[in-house]
């Protein structure tokens, strides 16, 4: 009897010692996942800033070449003296 009493102790004791260990590791992993998260979050308002300074560029870009184009056919259309 006291042999079948310490192997039920001995199961239970094992048993919580790998439910903590799966516990302790689970809590790693999920460190690690928000971690990552985390890391990604940042690239991405990065990327969101970058292409917004490429925008503004685009659009600043395009305003001269609207004005070099007005002042081509200013030039072009001006009549000689």
């Amino acid at each position: 009897m006291s042999f079948i009493l310490a192997m039920m102790a001995g199961m239970i004791i094992g048993g919580a010692a790998v439910a903590y260990r799966l516990s302790r590791r689970w809590q790693q992993q999920v460190k690690e996942a928000e971690k990552n998260l985390q890391e990604i979050a940042e690239q991405h308002q990065q990327e969101v800033a970058a292409a917004r300074e490429m925008k503004q560029k685009a659009a600043d870009l395009q305003f001269q070449l609207n004005q070099a184009r007005n002042e081509l056919r200013a030039l072009q259309h001006k009549p000689e003296d």
